[in-house]
């Protein structure tokens, strides 16, 4: 290792990062070969796939023509203190979302950013794929559910740099895909959707996180909607499951300006005035844009209806008046459970 990949990686860890890795700017064949396969098991969601290829910066030097090399680092969110209200309302990886411009995790990034603009290399932030960076750069391997483990688990936030030096690169630890244990498809049996249908093959049109906050103008499908559960907003449901996952230990506060078990009751969540939405809970959950406020609203009838459809069906007959047909459309549905 050189000095300035010592010094990389000694930075990374002196701002809380668990794991710093450095791989070439090259093409992520892997990810497009990947984005290819889903799209063909599952032609009814190449619309999605073909978007995700638009999105994510497969080929680093066609966005950035000066960069030689791509840092990558790894940092657990699983120190961090659940609260059981939120259990199955909004996924852990939200929850602690380190881009957040109050919490630890920006403070981090930026002083990571700033140590390697001082030390004169030339950087850039795109939409990388970040879990094949970080097998790339050997910090972790792929299971089944298509997240990337460490021996920690699964609990990680993947930040990325590229950079305009050439360095001494990291290998990948042998076979991307950790061998999962003999006849294990807890993951697969936890899908409530049937999205994740094999080892590391994946439906995203079922998938719940995606249903949660889809740039898809429509509703969720009819037959998914039970399935779905109480999710507003992600999904752990493959990771809950995974026996390579440990039990959650966290014990640090997650510093949030409002509180979030107060904020995401369904009640307050569905008589939310839709300038409180713009402006409170919107940027805190920025998925589902601005403009997309019917979204959070039929989450929540959706969720209420999942929890117990008799109890809030005064709720529901409410958004039957609705100006949105979409809210109106799920209060039926909500109303017919």
């Amino acid at each position: 290792m050189g000095t300035w990949e010592a010094a990389i990686k000694t930075k990374a860890r002196e701002l809380g990062y668990d794991g710093c890795g450095i791989i070439a700017a090259a093409p992520f064949q892997d990810f497009l070969a990947g984005v290819e396969r889903r799209a063909g098991l599952f032609p009814h969601a190449a619309p999605f796939y073909e978007r995700l290829k638009a999105r994510v910066v497969s080929r680093p030097q066609s966005m950035a023509p000066w960069a030689h090399s791509i840092v990558v680092c790894l940092r657990r969110y699983d120190k961090y203190k659940l609260q059981p209200q939120l259990d199955r309302l909004v996924g852990k990886y939200y929850l602690f979302d380190g881009r957040l411009s109050y919490s630890t995790e920006y403070a981090a990034q930026a002083g990571f950013e700033q140590f390697l603009t001082d030390s004169g290399f030339r950087i850039a932030r795109e939409r990388l794929p970040l879990r094949w960076a970080a097998v790339k750069a050997g910090l972790g391997k792929f299971r089944n559910n298509n997240f990337v483990y460490t021996a920690q688990g699964s609990w990680h936030w993947i930040d990325a740099w590229l950079i305009d030096r050439p360095l001494t690169y990291d290998q990948p630890a042998g076979d991307s895909h950790f061998p999962c244990p003999p006849n294990c498809n807890k993951c697969i049996e936890a899908c409530p959707t049937g999205a994740l249908t094999a080892p590391l093959t994946m439906d995203a049109t079922r998938c719940i996180a995606h249903l949660t906050f889809s740039e898809w103008e429509a509703l969720p499908p009819e037959d998914v909607r039970k399935d779905m559960g109480t999710y507003l907003y992600g999904c752990d449901e493959c990771q809950n499951a995974c026996p390579m996952n440990k039990a959650w230990q966290g014990e640090t506060e997650f510093t949030e300006p409002v509180a979030l078990n107060s904020l995401l009751e369904l009640e307050k969540l569905l008589a939310m005035d839709e300038m409180t939405y713009r402006n409170v809970l919107q940027p805190r959950f920025w998925y589902i844009a601005q403009e997309n406020f019917w979204q959070w609203r039929c989450n929540v009838i959706r969720a209420m209806a999942n929890k117990d459809s008799k109890a809030y069906a005064p709720y529901f007959t409410k958004a039957l008046e609705d100006p949105d047909a979409r809210v109106r459309q799920m209060a039926e549905w909500a109303l017919s459970r």
